[in-house]
């Protein structure tokens, strides 16, 4: 089975790159065209985009999954991976929940309280 993209995730990211070269990655519209496109990928490609973060070092090991077996990954850890501080990547963060929520994306970044974890094995 070849793998293929849908036409709504090709058409987001080019207007995603295109904003990007013309205004910069940072820009709040190019985030969250981004964002969008991340929303309309193939659950293959987000696999392979996160298996390729975390063989390239960028993911931390998760900390836990919920009960669907979503994994979930600590803040702290993922700021350490990144070279940042904790501090910043709760501004990050903060900025993306905010892009999410202007978007309608409710489901696009989940946080839960640790305590409803299950442990990773």
């Amino acid at each position: 089975m070849q793998k293929q993209f849908p036409a709504e995730f090709s058409a987001l990211m080019q207007q995603y790159q295109d904003t990007a070269a013309g205004l910069g990655d940072d820009h709040p519209i190019a985030r969250r065209l981004l964002m969008l496109a991340i929303q309309t990928a193939p659950a293959w490609f987000a696999r392979e985009m996160h298996d390729m973060a975390r063989d390239m070092g960028l993911m931390p090991e998760p900390f836990g999954c919920d009960d669907t077996g979503r994994k979930f990954y600590r803040l702290d850890d993922v700021a350490a991976k990144l070279g940042i501080t904790p501090a910043e990547a709760e501004q990050h963060m903060g900025q993306i929940q905010a892009d999410a929520q202007a978007l309608g994306l409710d489901n696009a970044v989940v946080a839960k309280d640790a305590g409803d974890l299950h442990p990773m094995h």
